[in-house]
């Protein structure tokens, strides 16, 4: 199918005023979703061993190719041989250096990712959808210099993303003493929302700057558990964090999935609110083309 022709008219997600976008934001979290009637869950951890050691070859093999380390290592024990200059957190996005070298991989990396599309579109959504074209990796090392900027706790659309989206998390490196990611269920993500009207904004600004409240949404949050091997797939609207790491490097990939059948009905344009502020349309954040056409 040529999602090309399913172009039309939208509303701007960022042209609503802000009763608009708490009511927007209320119905949102109001409705049963697409992943819940998929998963019957609000999250599931499922297999993917294969593509997850696959994974975990590219990245090494990205470590070396890209002069970050000259050598492979274990990925959990890379904070041993790499500086705080590449592990250390900004403070605007909480993102490290290290993370930042993955921003671009390769012509191999993505034959990898797509096999992985692949996988997923034949034994787990089972239908069309629209993929982000270029995965989130991240990598996570102990004692960062910053690192008390963590816990943030969000929604990713909280940033612009779309409700109508799901989350994918792979674990590359092993759980050891906990992967440093806590999640709420959609019912206690609406609780804590309700809290502040479903005002996005005011509800990020506290669980950034206001240690108590983000004290709170640890104690209501739990760990998430996946092994290495599996991947940790939940509903867009949990919010949820990273956590400091005590003693390992946690690296990850992050990929979000929009079903073509949600792309077709949403009434609403999404756009990120971060510096490259990302059109969340095929050919910008997603890939030009769709599962079915790869």
């Amino acid at each position: 199918m040529d999602t090309s022709t399913l172009q039309h008219k939208k509303v701007k997600l960022e042209c609503l005023n802000a009763e608009e976008r708490r009511a927007h934001a209320k119905e949102t979290y109001a409705q049963k979703s697409y992943f819940q009637t998929l998963f019957n869950a609000d999250e599931v951890n499922l297999s993917c061993k294969e593509h997850a050691l696959q994974f975990q070859a590219e990245i090494n093999r990205l470590v070396t190719e890209k002069n970050i380390l000259p050598t492979i290592v274990s990925l959990e024990s890379m904070h041993q041989y790499i500086g705080d200059e590449l592990t250390a957190y900004d403070f605007t996005h909480g993102v490290n250096k290290l993370s930042s070298y993955f921003y671009q991989t390769d012509d191999h990396f993505k034959k990898v990712y797509h096999q992985f599309i692949r996988f997923l579109r034949n034994e787990i959504v089972k239908e069309p959808f629209l993929f982000q074209a270029t995965p989130t990796i991240r990598l996570h090392c102990p004692k960062a210099i910053n690192a008390n900027l963590y816990p943030r706790y969000h929604s990713d659309i909280f940033y612009g993303h779309p409700p109508e989206e799901f989350n994918i998390w792979i674990p590359l490196t092993p759980k050891l003493g906990g992967h440093g990611f806590s999640i709420m269920s959609v019912d206690e993500s609406k609780t804590e929302l309700n809290k502040f009207n479903y005002d996005f904004a005011e509800f990020v600004g506290s669980a950034t700057h206001d240690r108590s409240f983000s004290a709170h949404c640890e104690s209501v949050a739990h760990a998430v558990e996946a092994n290495l091997g599996e991947m940790f797939l939940f509903d867009s609207r949990c919010i949820h964090s990273g956590e400091p790491l005590k003693e390992h490097t946690r690296v990850s990939i992050d990929i979000r999935l929009l079903p073509l059948s949600q792309y077709q009905k949403m009434t609403v344009e999404y756009r990120g609110t971060g510096r490259l502020k990302i059109l969340f349309e095929l050919g910008h954040c997603y890939h030009e083309l769709n599962s079915d056409q790869l």
